[in-house]
Parts: C-alpha cells; sequence; structure tokens
C-alpha cells in the first residue's frame, strides 16, 4: 500500500466520513424539525371548508344550515389536541436528530485525533 494507507488507517477514515455524515444529517434534520415547532404547517384548506364539509361536497346547494355550536367547539378541540399531538411529536424528531449529532460528535472527534496520531508516528506532515 502506498505510504500512511493501512488498513487501521482507511477505517479511521471510514468511520470518520460516516459519523460527517451523521453530524450533518443531523443538523439538517434538527434545523428542520425546530422549524416546524416554531413555524408549524397549517393546512392549505379554508376554515370555511373545515367547519362546512356538506358544503363542498355539494356545489348546486348552496343553501345550508351550520352545524350546532357543540359540534363546532367538539371540532376545535380535535384541531386543538391534534395540534399538542404534532407539536410532541416535532419535540420528539428534534431530539432524535440532536441525538444523532451527540453521539457521531464523539466518534468521528476521536477516530479523526487517532488519524493524527498515526501521522505524526509515521512522520507525515502538511509542511512539505
Amino acid at each position: 500500500m502506498a505510504k500512511g494507507w493501512s488498513i487501521k488507517n482507511l477505517y479511521y477514515y471510514l468511520v470518520c466520513l460516516v459519523t460527517l455524515f451523521m453530524f450533518v444529517g443531523g443538523a439538517i434534520s434538527s434545523v428542520n424539525n425546530a422549524m416546524l415547532i416554531f413555524l408549524p404547517d397549517k393546512p392549505n384548506i379554508p376554515i370555511f371548508y373545515s367547519y362546512y364539509p356538506d358544503y363542498r361536497a355539494d356545489f348546486e346547494q348552496p343553501v345550508f344550515d351550520p352545524p350546532p355550536l357543540e359540534e363546532l367547539e367538539t371540532r376545535r378541540a380535535e384541531q386543538e389536541e391534534m395540534g399538542a399531538y404534532y407539536r410532541g411529536y416535532s419535540i420528539r424528531r428534534l431530539l432524535n436528530s440532536m441525538a444523532f449529532m451527540i453521539i457521531a460528535a464523539p466518534f468521528y472527534i476521536y477516530h479523526w485525533r487517532r488519524i493524527g496520531i498515526a501521522a505524526e508516528k509515521r512522520g507525515d506532515s502538511d509542511e512539505n
């Protein structure tokens, strides 16, 4: 093999590459999940259709009776419950992606230092 390329060195570089990908993927996912927490997606339908779904189904009959107040309150409570569920889900996803970064960073640092130590032992330097 060429100077400095042993199986051990190759292993260190591959582990560094994989952990670097894990860290970058975790960082991208963390930013995305943080954005979902602070700027949640809103459904792309008018509120009118969510309260009056029968009107959307039949356009030929524009006259309708609004649902009773209890039904509207039930729907609003369901929406709030789903919003809380999705917020909790987004927080769990954020913590999961942060865990990727927390786990990958020490592995990367350890293996990158091992590469440096091995290079010093061989006498390799970047000052050539």
